[in-house]
């Protein structure tokens, strides 16, 4: 192929993870020149977040936008879209996004197509009966971490290739001027959207056994989300006794600040895709403790890294957080080989790369344009 190949990147313009990692990987295509790119969003109520509209004013990122519903016209705009760029690659990011865009990227006959799964996504029977006609037409489907992988492949979701990729991250602001760990209090944080996934409950609960075992740090719950959620985390809280020692924030924007102030960070989850926030944990130079959910042990190896509890077992978590706390040289070990070595790992630079590297050989064998 003499000309630079084309590829378009689909996602919701809500400003979700997706979102950012088609985003970066498009800004990535500008920086490497190996292909170019054209960013198409989903047109949702939200606006897209202030910072990555930066982005893409300060890259020339070429985007357009399609509505949001009915769906045919979704459909429609994108094959208008694709009729006019007539792009060699098409990337569908995100639930339900890449079920749409796919069927607009076979209608238009787009030579190679992928679909990348972000999230262990519940999918209604409906959007299933959609999405499984389009798995072997896929050439690629690319999951963010090898719980996702198990997850669709269960459902059947997948195209005749699985590919897991890890989402990149730039974590260096929370690096900067990061204090050691021993200089640190005993403060707990942990900054996730208030949800039944996140279970915020269960690390309310270990700070209660923390406290009775004589913890005199505050819990720090950041994040936005379903005020219920939340109000039902306040109750627990107050339930517990611990109305004075457990702060909610909201909406987080001081994260470096608050993250330098604590040893101990953790995500008590049910599931996730790649859960992001662990490496901004580790480069803060926080222990990370996650639950053994489907995404974190991609990031977290137990005692290596960080530390790994049960789903839901906060007595585990309690005694976790305790041995963190106490510090030590086998803890701070610990916690910088996480700050140090997972970084790099999961990096916005190897991201673009290992995406790139498919697109490429997944091009090879393609049949040309129409």
């Amino acid at each position: 192929m003499n000309e630079r190949p084309r590829i378009l990147h689909f996602v919701t313009g809500g400003g979700s993870g997706a979102t950012k990692v088609a985003l970066d990987l498009a800004c990535g295509h500008l920086g490497t020149g190996n292909f170019e790119p054209l960013l198409v969003l989903r047109r949702k109520k939200v606006e897209l977040p202030r910072s990555m509209q930066q982005q893409i004013d300060a890259t020339g990122l070429r985007t357009a936008w399609v509505a949001d519903w009915p769906k045919w016209t979704t459909r429609r705009q994108l094959g208008e879209l694709i009729a006019h760029f007539r792009p060699h690659v098409f990337a569908a990011h995100g639930f339900s996004e890449h079920i749409w865009g796919r069927q607009a990227a076979f209608a238009a006959g787009v030579p190679v197509v992928v679909h990348i799964e972000q999230n262990c996504e519940r999918y209604a029977p409906w959007r299933l009966w959609s999405a499984r006609p389009l798995a072997a037409r896929t050439r690629a489907t690319i999951c963010v971490s090898q719980g996702v992988a198990e997850h669709i492949r269960r459902l059947r979701v997948t195209g005749p290739r699985v590919e897991i990729i890890h989402n990149g991250s730039d974590p260096s602001r929370y690096a900067a001027g990061a204090p050691p760990f021993a200089a640190r209090g005993q403060d707990i944080v942990m900054v996730a959207r208030f949800a039944r996934q996140k279970d915020q409950p269960t690390l309310i609960r270990a700070a209660r056994r923390l406290a009775d075992s004589g913890w005199t740090g505050r819990l720090i719950l950041g994040g936005d989300g379903k005020q219920s959620h939340r109000t039902a985390c306040e109750k627990l809280a107050r339930q517990l006794g611990l109305a004075d020692r457990v702060d909610f924030p909201g909406r987080v924007t001081n994260a470096a600040e608050i993250y330098h102030r604590c040893r101990a960070a953790v995500l008590s989850t049910h599931y996730e895709g790649l859960p992001l926030v662990l490496i901004d944990y580790m480069s803060a130079g926080c222990a990370a403790i996650g639950s053994d959910a489907p995404g974190v042990p991609d990031i977290i190896a137990h005692g290596q890294n960080g530390w790994l509890f049960p789903t839901h077992d906060d007595a585990v978590l309690a005694d976790t957080l305790r041995r963190v706390l106490a510090g030590g040289p086998e803890v701070e070990a610990i916690v910088q080989r996480g700050s140090t070595e997972v970084p790099r790992n999961f990096s916005v630079a190897r991201m673009i790369a290992r995406h790139e590297s498919l697109y490429a050989e997944l091009l090879r064998s393609a049949p040309p344009l129409p």
